[in-house]
């Protein structure tokens, strides 16, 4: 039996054990949002009632949403107006249209991101996007609702009498 170390090539992987004591880093700047953004959308794009509606009803080009989206959260987090200039919930409700969102939709899209903001995240900006997930989550869910309201398409389920 040899004494000779093995080569690192050789080594099997073992389980890091400071990886859960590694402190986490706050949405402060903006590769740090990049890294959320990136995170998210890699676990959203694999969920499978979030994925097919980015997919097969809005047809995303990740090559052009994702830079849209991490410009969206610097401007939301950093202030930085000049980062994303779209209009979101008209690209919503393009979408909508397509394929009617529904309660469960948001409550997953939302379940999903403040996974990733517990995964390795914490700070007073990332406190700041909880909270803006959740805000973003519940007017949208709103809005589009009154939107299908106004065109007498759908009822929203608080204005229906029991």
């Amino acid at each position: 039996m040899s004494n000779k170390p093995k080569s690192a090539s050789s080594r099997k992987s073992a389980p890091d054990p400071l990886a859960a004591h590694r402190p986490s880093r706050d949405l402060d700047n903006g590769e740090a949002i990049d890294a959320f953004v990136d995170a998210f959308y890699a676990r959203m794009l694999r969920d499978p009632r979030l994925a097919p509606i980015f997919f097969d009803v809005a047809k995303i080009d990740l090559a052009i949403h994702l830079p849209r989206i991490k410009a969206y959260w610097r401007k939301m987090l950093l202030g930085d107006a000049a980062a994303y200039r779209g209009h979101m919930m008209a690209r919503h409700r393009a979408v909508d249209a397509r394929r009617r969102l529904v309660a469960d939709d948001y409550e997953r899209w939302l379940s999903l991101f403040e996974q990733t903001l517990d995964s390795g995240f914490a700070g007073p900006g990332t406190d700041r996007a909880r909270e803006l997930g959740r805000r973003i989550a519940g007017n949208m869910r709103r809005n589009l609702s009154v939107t299908r309201v106004g065109h007498g398409s759908v009822t929203p389920k608080s204005s229906v009498s029991n």
